[in-house]
């Protein structure tokens, strides 16, 4: 499949040890999303960083 097609996007979160995400000061509007799964393989997404804040918004707003 070619990088970044919605399947390859799936992350299955059983399966995942960390995730990570770092904001560029080159890039503001992108962040990347480092997802380290169970036996140390490492992805890395670049990520729209309003999309992302947005959802945190959700699950904490889930949470309350």
């Amino acid at each position: 499949m070619n990088e970044g097609t919605p399947s390859e996007l799936l992350v299955n979160l059983e399966e995942v040890r960390k995730l990570e995400m770092r904001y560029s000061r080159t890039q503001p509007d992108k962040m990347n999303l480092f997802v380290e799964y169970i036996g140390g393989r490492i992805k890395v997404y670049e990520v729209d960083k309003y999309l992302i804040e947005r959802l945190l918004e959700q699950l904490e707003n889930q949470e309350a």
